[in-house]
């Protein structure tokens, strides 16, 4: 038996101390993967500043939010105060995003952009914002000094 087990450990040992065996390149195509923008996501109204001064907006308005797709569309949601004191849903909005150059073009609009006449026509934009994000925080310039901030 003793000679049996001994017989056996040496099989293994040279049987695995192969050191000749070719080894074949594998040829495979590794496709990288785009990482999704950075906008990609909600963002929550956090703050607005005029002249550099941050003020930061109460619980009802921190539900205000921009949802961005990976499709460049997307959604805006507002809420407000009602004379009851009440948080309510105030608008919805539907957004189409681009980036272009260094900042992102936001445009919030009704419906799907056109009107229900016929001839079919183009409905305005409702807001156009040219927005940047930095320390993950989305700001939009609105007016000569005033920023709206959106945080994810």
């Amino acid at each position: 038996m003793k000679r049996l087990l001994l017989i056996l450990f040496v099989i293994l040992i040279f049987s695995c101390n192969n050191k000749n065996e070719i080894i074949e390149p594998i040829d495979e195509i590794i496709e990288l993967i785009e990482a999704s923008d950075p906008i990609i996501g909600k963002w929550y109204y956090h703050s607005y500043s005029i002249n550099n001064e941050i003020h930061y907006v109460d619980n009802c308005k921190q539900k205000t939010y921009f949802e961005f797709l990976e499709e460049e569309v997307g959604s805006y949601v507002s809420y407000n105060i009602n004379s009851s004191s009440d948080c309510i849903l105030y608008d919805k909005m539907n957004v189409k995003w681009s980036f272009q150059d260094t900042e992102y073009s936001i445009q919030t609009f009704y419906g799907d952009g056109t009107s229900s006449g016929f001839p079919p026509r183009r409905v305005g934009i409702i807001y156009q914002y040219y927005g940047t994000i930095s320390d993950s925080i989305l700001s939009l310039p609105v007016g000569w000094n005033d920023k709206l901030n959106f945080k994810q």
